[in-house]
């Protein structure tokens, strides 16, 4: 069900005036604070050439997540403001018009004004995080020391990932770089670079003291500004980090395999953190670790094939969308369990080692492998999926669906009699399988699934390329695409005629039997 933008906008509040009704304290800055309440909106576009830096708070005063930041963000005004960094409320209930005008989504939005350009505001909303955040705004992009020495310090100091310059050649490029990733990085050089050409080093936050930095090694002269942000995005991650809701998108464009440890207890992430950030360290470039929280992310184990048995491991290739878990127990055993589960580290080094070697096999979601197929819709399930699809000598029409999708609910008693249509033809029953498949308990990882149904042919022949059907949900729709699309070469609209003749014949036939049986007996 779509909603449009005033139901949602309403829905917001009131969602938010119950949250603040447990909040005694005021969204609105008190008149007594360094908050800057610009009233007059009319003032804004001169406050921003005014200020170099500032974050603007837009908000509504019934709003429960704006109660509760309020108080934060007047301590973080107060202690800002020897700093000459300006926070501003802007109060959206008072200004619909203006608001919209910015886009703003839903309340509290925050965000940091930097020389005439704007950007969300993606700290926690705490006195801490927006403190931090705007002092880090207000400093050089890149950071100049007159010594190595200096640089060492700075780099022991931090609690971001480092990316130090010192090849003269890249210094154009890490500038460039540097304005795109300060939020998330910092950067250092000297004021006076080498002679001799040096290297451009990245320093990971989580990197264990001696550890050797990541050098940066330009592909081709032709090296872009591109190039050198995928490359700190992918060896600035930590070699152990939490994946969360924060972290997850920087997982996910890194493309490389993800390897997941659910953990039950911060004591019990711990006590496997030293293993995992050396096989991280090891594997530096091919796999990521990540721990997950199970007391709270738990349900992300249906995503990638495991039970929800904790502590458990899975590896998931991103490109691919195969899941490698490392075996779990059965269901009866686990719940026998009279001690917590634990996993052998030893284990988990021979998983890795067989995933980067090819020696794994992934794990299928799959419904169990029907014994009969109780209509002419042949039932695909996961572990039968591309043998079916595969099928060098039948086209193979199939429909993705889900159990719960109206649209597909819809499409059900047309799909089912164009199955019937074909099966009925003896040559064609042979020829061209009409297929389904609940997208839902089965992995298919062959096919990108945007939607429901999907619905996709697989011509006959070894070189063959899927087609997606794109075109109205009807029987001669149905027809044209498969005789189209099809390697078979059959007229599906005509054994549709001629499967019509033959039901028109059976009912002529049932209504002679009725006849006849209505006749008494002499």
């Amino acid at each position: 069900m779509l909603l449009n933008k005033s139901v949602l906008l309403g829905l917001a509040a009131l969602v938010a005036t119950t949250l603040g009704q447990a909040n005694d304290e005021g969204a609105v800055a008190p008149d007594n604070s360094k908050v800057i309440k610009l009233s007059d909106v009319s003032k804004f576009d001169q406050f921003v050439k005014d200020n170099d830096l500032f974050l603007a708070e837009f908000f509504a005063p019934w709003c429960g997540h704006c109660k509760k930041l309020g108080p934060e963000y007047v301590k973080a005004a107060d202690t800002l403001s020897p700093h000459n960094i300006p926070l501003l409320q802007i109060d959206c209930d008072d200004n619909q018009e203006f608001c919209r005008g910015l886009d703003i989504p839903g309340y509290p939005t925050l965000k940091i004004f930097k020389n005439g350009k704007s950007k969300d505001y993606a700290g926690a909303r705490t006195n801490d995080s927006i403190v931090e955040t705007m002092i880090k705004q207000s400093l050089p992009v890149v950071n100049i020391f007159n010594s190595t020495q200096q640089i060492a310090e700075f780099i022991k100091d931090s609690s971001l990932p480092v990316v130090v310059n010192s090849n003269v050649n890249l210094n154009e490029t890490f500038h460039t770089v540097a304005d795109q990733l300060s939020d998330d990085y910092l950067f250092a050089t000297l004021s006076s670079l080498p002679t001799k050409n040096g290297d451009l080093e990245l320093y990971p936050a989580d990197a264990e003291e001696n550890t050797k930095p990541f050098v940066y090694e330009p592909a081709s002269k032709d090296s872009t500004d591109k190039d050198l942000v995928d490359w700190i995005k992918i060896q600035s991650l930590p070699y152990f980090g939490d994946i969360n809701g924060e972290t997850f998108q920087q997982y996910m464009d890194s493309d490389l395999p993800l390897a997941y440890f659910f953990y039950t207890s911060s004591e019990e992430r711990a006590k496997y953190a030293k293993d995992f950030t050396k096989l991280a360290t090891k594997y530096r470039g091919k796999l990521n670790f990540v721990g997950l929280d199970s007391t709270q992310f738990g349900r992300h184990a249906d995503n990638v094939n495991l039970k929800q048995q904790f502590p458990a491991f899975v590896i998931h290739n991103l490109t691919s969308n195969l899941k490698y878990a490392l075996p779990q127990l059965d269901e009866d055993k686990f719940t026998a369990l009279t001690k917590p589960y634990t996993i052998k580290q030893k284990d988990i080094t021979n998983h890795v080692e067989k995933f980067i070697k090819g020696d794994l096999e992934p794990t299928v979601k799959s419904e169990p492998e029907p014994e009969v197929q109780e209509s002419n819709v042949f039932k695909i399930v996961g572990t039968t999926h591309d043998k079916i699809v595969q099928d060098s000598k039948k086209d193979v029409l199939v429909k993705y669906y889900a159990p719960w999708c109206g649209h597909c609910k819809r499409l059900a008693p047309t799909y089912e009699e164009l199955a019937d249509v074909y099966a009925f033809d003896k040559k064609a029953k042979d020829k061209v399988v009409i297929a389904e498949v609940d997208a839902t308990a089965n992995d298919i990882s062959s096919v990108d699934i945007e939607g429901f149904p999907t619905i996709v042919l697989y011509p006959a022949g070894k070189d063959s390329e899927p087609v997606t059907y794109q075109g109205a949900r009807t029987l001669d729709s149905f027809f044209e695409f498969i005789h189209g699309n099809g390697k078979n070469d059959l007229d599906g609209k005509s054994i549709y005629e001629a499967y019509q003749d033959a039901k028109e014949q059976e009912v002529v036939e049932d209504e002679d039997e009725d006849d006849e049986d209505s006749h008494d007996e002499l």
